[in-house]
């Protein structure tokens, strides 16, 4: 009989009683709505993010009026304000910014060597319980590159246990500075993916992004799409005492944390891992 040892109990579901902002985030330009975008308070635990039509909502509480509020997205300028002013105004527009990602150059005989990269172990007996009711929550991990440049092939993410069904996330890249994860991501549109899956490995297909990096990263599952209630997924992992590289946010525009709960001095290990030509 295996019993499984959660970690990353302290990641739980965030529950905000207040009043109430429903509002828009659209393109500056075209006026359309813009989907699936980052809105919080920024390094707070309040945020969100837009659905599909553009909408969010948010609670908040008065004392929040001089607390900074920073909506994003991919393809856009970040813009920052006041909370006050959100609550004035709570539709908010966002100027492109199309990210044009810097020209990596392949010498020699290029980019033919297969490999993985990351934690690809599935063990049942450890997992990692993800438990949030707001959209905009990541769990992410610390890839290290072999040899530079390397072309991402699929992100593979080993799902021990999902009751909830239908599962809507956003896979994404962060650049690292000074060895941590920063707001910067290091793709030019959005990978929005859905899955079902019960258990078992979850792979995403990169190869027609075409993304070639030179830098170590950080691979992360944003939670994009929830009912509100506690959902609830456990990720398969496993404990060391190297390159144990496992960070959470755990709502839209909050800082990223890194996870130290662990065994006899030992940290998680989360198995996302990544297939690369390098």
């Amino acid at each position: 009989m295996k019993i499984p040892f959660f970690l990353l109990l302290s990641l739980c579901t965030v529950t905000v009683h207040g009043q109430l902002i429903t509002g828009t985030v659209t393109d500056a330009r075209t006026e359309q709505p813009v989907p699936y975008a980052n809105i919080g308070l920024y390094r707070k635990q309040l945020g969100t993010v837009t659905n599909p039509q553009g909408s969010y909502q948010l609670k908040y509480f008065e004392t929040m009026a001089n607390d900074t509020v920073r909506v994003s997205s991919v393809g856009y300028k970040p813009k920052s304000f006041l909370f006050s002013q959100l609550r004035e105004r709570p539709t908010v527009t966002l100027e492109e910014n199309p990210i044009t990602l810097r020209e990596v150059k392949v010498k020699g005989k290029g980019l033919t060597n297969i490999r993985t990269l990351g934690n690809k172990k599935d063990n049942d007996n450890i997992t990692l319980n993800l438990a949030s009711n707001q959209s905009g929550t990541e769990l992410g991990t610390i890839i290290y590159l072999k040899r530079r440049p390397s072309l991402l092939l699929n992100a593979n993410f080993n799902i021990a246990d999902n009751g909830i069904g239908k599962l809507t996330f956003r896979v994404n890249l962060y650049r690292l500075i000074n060895g941590r994860p920063s707001n910067e991501k290091l793709l030019d549109r959005d990978i929005i993916v859905t899955t079902a899956i019960r258990s078992g490995t979850f792979t995403v297909d990169l190869s027609p992004h075409k993304i070639v990096l030179d830098q170590d990263f950080l691979l992360a599952l944003e939670w994009v799409k929830t009912n509100g209630s506690s959902n609830q997924l456990s990720f398969n992992a496993g404990i060391g005492y190297a390159r144990n590289d496992v960070y959470v946010r755990y709502t839209s525009q909050s800082n990223w944390v890194r996870e130290d709960e662990g065994l006899a001095g030992m940290k998680p290990k989360i198995s996302f891992f990544v297939a690369v030509n390098d």
